[in-house]
């Protein structure tokens, strides 16, 4: 997906890249200059520290230094890009020249396509070590920035970004409603927030749903254990039930065990999801007409519903020019 405007000023994109365009390089002084008071520290790595623990977040640090590459895009599964496209309604005509955050950048996947897309500032933020995972992953990009932080107690200025997005990271938070609500006032006039986060109810019939329940009710016993523990069930049981996956009738062995399988890429994907569901501390789950009234009490504008894959509500609005 190439963006019009023509060849790019000095950065190195990955191979699997498809857009050649990226603003004019983010200096030390820019990344600063969007700060309403300065971090705690400066990581050797460039990553902004404000907090000093990743808290309720201390899984996702876990699991995203350890699998931190795994949902990078390649050219065989360009997921990450799929899903802004489906799941923030942007696209690199409207990301390009623009400040952007994101709210809960993990490993940098999603960060990766709005730096690809030509956003003047890419600004991750992450409660989480994933940060630096990202900053590893990034350091390449002239364009982006990275700090750890609370979503809740973010360091810049309101009315900063001209466009925010969080992509299945809200919901992972105490509360995610007051989440989306405190990174309303950080968008700038005229801009744009959109979020993604865990559907209450999956449309595709009643295996579905006893697949979500299973889900829940094994999650109460699993997001208690040690997160070594974790870590190490969820390197061992999935690459195991990807192969029993093929064989007729003892495919359906994987949902008496706490794990998620995905046939359709690569048995990496399945382990880190595996951890990622089970281990993490915190998940909700939200209907579409709660989540859009989130953003019209916030009194945003323009407000889409937007058509998501199943299992998620994916909504986006605009903040009104002054």
């Amino acid at each position: 997906m190439a963006h019009p405007s023509g060849a790019g000023h000095g950065l190195n994109l990955p191979r699997n890249s498809r857009v050649g365009t990226i603003e004019p390089v983010l200096s030390t002084d820019d990344a600063t200059s969007l700060l309403a008071r300065p971090p705690l520290s400066t990581s050797e790595n460039g990553v902004y520290r404000f907090v000093d623990d990743g808290a309720y977040a201390n899984s996702f640090g876990l699991q995203w230094n350890e699998f931190a590459t795994v949902q990078l895009d390649t050219p065989a599964h360009p997921d990450s890009e799929r899903r802004m496209l489906a799941e923030s309604g942007f696209t690199p005509e409207s990301i390009a020249g623009r400040k952007v955050l994101e709210a809960g950048c993990g490993m940098g996947r999603f960060l990766d396509v709005i730096s690809r897309w030509g956003a003047s500032v890419a600004y991750g933020i992450d409660l989480s070590s994933a940060v630096d995972a990202a900053a590893t992953n990034l350091a390449d990009r002239d364009n982006v920035a990275i700090g750890q932080a609370d979503i809740f107690d973010l360091p810049f200025a309101e009315g900063t970004f001209d466009a925010i997005y969080s992509l299945g990271v809200l919901h992972h938070t105490p509360d995610c409603e007051g989440a989306f609500h405190a990174l309303v006032p950080f968008v700038a006039p005229g801009g744009e927030i959109a979020i993604s986060v865990y559907a209450a109810v999956n449309q595709t019939g009643a295996l579905s749903a006893i697949n979500l329940n299973r889900r829940k009710a094994m999650r109460s016993v699993t997001k208690r254990l040690p997160k070594p523990f974790m870590l190490w069930w969820s390197k061992t049981a999935p690459p195991f039930f990807v192969k029993l996956a093929k064989v007729p009738v003892l495919k359906y062995l994987r949902f008496a065990f706490p794990v998620m399988i995905y046939t359709e890429h690569p048995a990496s994907w399945s382990v880190l999801d595996t951890f990622d569901t089970f281990a993490t501390h915190y998940e909700s789950r939200h209907r579409e007409k709660e989540v859009f009234d989130w953003f019209r009490q916030a009194g945003l504008v323009n407000i889409d519903l937007l058509p998501s894959e199943d299992g998620w509500v994916s909504v986006r609005g605009r903040k009104p020019a002054a």
